[in-house]
């Protein structure tokens, strides 16, 4: 190699350096000023350039440099994302009840404004579909909140089965308590009505007037006869009858 072809590279090389310092303090900027996806943008443009020059110089450093700095940029932007995404699984594992659904409903459309406000800046756009998705359930829960009570009882369980079989696939376990408490409640006011009626139902009798299966309605009536306010005093598995107490109105 001639002394003029060695100094050509020499020249050659000592600009591409300056071309990656200068990548380098503007990646550097703009992570420090939270711009990641621009970051990773120029930090790509640079290993373009190092590519491009791999052939005439050593660049092994240089690459691995700014392949570290990419993995540092994601690794930032992540935790970033990841906070959204906590947020988003806390208020899933949140216990909902028909008093507290409002105020939850407005700490999940401030979520979703925090999220839609960074949606490109920290690649939120899946946790952004998916509160939108929960909120149709939400929707939906207050249909059945605001009618169930005034509904006939047939009307109104067909109303609570039909989201259950909805929500089933969803991953949404506090809506899903929720609706199974709303469901003892009818059930409970059901019993509660027929408490006026009856001092005793057999099983049988009880499970064809509220069209529910006598084992499901076993099940709940033991879970329902635990509580204070309970219509049924007691079940009696030898006889398979339920046993009111008595109505005070």
């Amino acid at each position: 190699m001639s002394f003029n072809t060695k100094v050509e590279n020499f020249k050659n090389k000592k600009i591409l350096y300056e071309e990656l310092n200068y990548y380098k303090s503007i990646i550097l900027k703009k992570v420090k000023n939270g711009e990641y996806n621009s970051a990773l943008e120029k930090v790509r443009s640079a290993l373009i350039l190092i590519q491009e020059h791999k052939e005439s110089f050593s660049t092994e450093k240089e690459l691995l440099d700014f392949y570290e700095l990419s993995k540092r940029i994601q690794l930032e932007l992540n935790n970033h994302r990841m906070v959204y995404e906590r947020r988003f699984n806390n208020l899933l594992k949140e216990k909902l009840d028909e008093a507290n659904l409002e105020s939850f409903s407005k700490l999940l459309a401030m979520l979703k404004n925090e999220v839609d406000h960074n949606l490109d800046k920290y690649h939120l756009q899946d946790i952004s579909i998916k509160i939108t998705h929960y909120f149709k359930y939400i929707k939906k829960m207050y249909e059945i909140l605001s009618c169930y009570k005034i509904l006939n009882y047939h009307d109104a369980s067909d109303k609570i089965f039909e989201f259950v079989r909805d929500i089933k696939s969803e991953n949404f376990p506090n809506l899903k308590m929720l609706i199974s408490l709303t469901y003892q409640n009818l059930i409970s006011n059901r019993l509660f009505e027929f408490s006026k009626e009856f001092d005793r139902l057999s099983l049988s009798n009880l499970s064809t007037k509220m069209a529910m299966n006598q084992e499901q309605l076993c099940d709940f009536i033991n879970i329902l006869k635990k509580k204070p306010k309970s219509p049924v005093q007691d079940y009696i598995p030898k006889t398979q009858e339920i046993v009111f107490k008595r109505s005070r109105f």
